[in-house]
């Protein structure tokens, strides 16, 4: 595993929990980490659906297993020039789930407000 160089992270609207991190992990590399498990491992990966402003992009998930949460956390891999990564930049409302959803009522919506500055500020170098 890479170590991180700068990190954003959002919450869940009227809660204390981070629910969206976009990490740099260096040389234009992106790790997007929903607050997005599965309990048990799926038997393959599924995608991610991230929908900004009802904008789908749809990219592929990778399961890394929490200690911490006990269940396997999704996080897409991705490059700089990533259109999500702007998409997250412009937009204002960012709803998240795995494609095709493992099930029911894992989709989190979350506010996009100020995320260009902290997105901006995070990959600055990366």
């Amino acid at each position: 595993m890479r170590d991180e160089v700068a990190l954003a992270k959002f919450g869940i609207p009227k809660t204390d929990a981070v629910g969206f991190e976009v990490v740099c992990l260096g040389s234009g590399v992106i790790e997007i980490r929903p607050a997005l498990y599965a309990i048990a491992e799926p038997s393959q990966d599924p995608d991610i659906r991230f929908l900004v402003d009802g904008e789908p992009y749809v990219r592929d998930a990778k399961l890394g297993f929490s200690e911490r949460d006990a269940a396997w956390q999704a996080s897409a891999v991705i490059d700089r020039q990533d259109a999500l990564v702007d998409a997250l930049r412009r937009g204002s409302k960012l709803t998240y789930d795995f494609d095709p959803p493992l099930r029911e009522g894992d989709a989190f919506t979350l506010s996009l407000s100020g995320s260009a500055k902290a997105i901006d500020e995070a990959l600055e170098n990366c």
